[in-house]
């Protein structure tokens, strides 16, 4: 094992409790792949140990937090996800010039702790955080037009969940097949327990009316987000998998080839697809136990032809005010993004060893239960 990813190594600079043990599988199995699996380069063994224990530094601030005080239960959140590549990232960032609505920023999940309670500690750690974001992009040039990334802006819980060292986000910086397997079937609970502490000691300076929280790994985790938060509203949106499967193929690839010496396209693909399609079968079932009046669909081709159309449906189904300063908001955000459209990356899904027959076999169901 590369000894800069030993257990004993990682956890070293570490000086304070990390809580409960429930990280330690994890991340015994993600070092393991890390160091025998992934063919990191040299600079991709040092980023991926440097991640691992900022994660790990955050989940230990957190943890001394939540074991001195008696925290309320955090606000109730509206969670969107569905299929990576479908729209999640435009509805959510729709949803969010809501000012009814909170989500975790990006420079709030990597270096949220201590708590900033004035503007001049808000304004270091943007910066702080734009730099770390500045780095990876040299990485990915074009990570951009993939996922923008800007430490003001809202991000998804899969960055939150490395805390507990259950995150799809390694999953797509390197080659861990054994941690892919084991993120499958794993218990996701203390993801959502450290998830919901994280809200609630950021809450101790800003308390939202509705947290807005986006992942599209949820439609994998529905009966441990409603064990975490009871009272949440969920919005899935519906797009075809023949179109979000290379897509979500391409963002790996071009991430993982950053870090690594060499990425196996088809591999990818095969894991990707497995991954994906086992979430979103999982989804099917579980879905049964979110009441009806807080769960909401929509069609990614109804979305994009209409967003502010599906906007006024969502809230009318789930009893939420749409007033004018937030219609406004949500208007000029639409405004915006036209103004700032993206030129569109390039894949296939033959370059990933699939093939249409192949993804649609593997989600009928799930394209005949939403017409897709």
């Amino acid at each position: 094992m590369n000894s800069l990813l030993t257990i004993e190594s990682v956890l070293k600079p570490i000086k304070k409790s990390l809580g409960e043990e429930d990280y330690r599988e994890p991340l015994e199995i993600l070092l393991r792949d890390l160091s025998e699996e992934s063919n990191l380069q040299p600079h991709g063994y040092l980023g991926m140990r440097q991640n691992i224990i900022s994660r790990l530094k955050v989940r230990a601030d957190l943890n001394e937090i939540v074991t001195n005080k008696s925290l309320p239960p955090p606000a109730a959140p509206v969670i969107v996800s569905g299929l990576p590549r479908s729209g999640t990232t435009f509805l959510f960032d729709l949803l969010d010039t809501d000012n009814n609505q909170r989500s975790p920023l990006t420079w709030e999940i990597f270096n949220p702790l201590p708590l900033a309670k004035n503007e001049a500690t808000k304004k270091a750690r943007i910066l702080k955080t734009n730099t770390q974001l500045a780095i990876i992009k040299s990485l990915v040039p074009d990570l951009n037009d993939l996922h923008p990334l800007h430490a003001n802006h809202p991000e998804e819980c899969q960055q939150i969940t490395t805390i507990s060292m259950r995150s799809i986000a390694y999953l797509f910086m390197a080659r861990v097949p054994n941690y892919g397997n084991y993120l499958k079937s794993c218990d996701y609970a203390p993801a959502m327990l450290w998830h919901r502490r994280f809200l609630q000691v950021l809450e101790q300076s800003n308390t939202p009316i509705r947290w807005l929280l986006k992942d599209p790994t949820h439609v994998h985790h529905i009966p441990e987000l409603l064990a975490a938060y009871p009272g949440a509203y969920f919005v899935f949106i519906h797009r075809n998998p023949t179109a979000t499967i290379p897509s979500i193929c391409s963002l790996s690839a071009k991430i993982t080839s950053a870090l690594s010496k060499r990425v196996d396209k088809k591999e990818i693909g095969a894991s990707l697809l497995d991954y994906w399609g086992y979430a979103i079968e999982k989804g099917l079932g579980d879905r049964v136990e979110i009441p009806n009046n807080r769960i909401f669909d929509i069609q990614f081709a109804d979305f994009i032809s209409d967003p502010m159309e599906q906007i006024r449906r969502m809230y009318a189904h789930f009893g939420f005010e749409l007033n004018q300063p937030n219609e406004e908001n949500m208007h000029n955000f639409l405004v915006d993004d036209a103004a700032n459209k993206k030129s569109r990356h390039k894949y296939t899904l033959e370059e990933f060893g699939l093939t249409e027959k192949q993804v649609g076999e593997r989600f009928k169901k799930y394209t005949t239960q939403f017409d897709l």
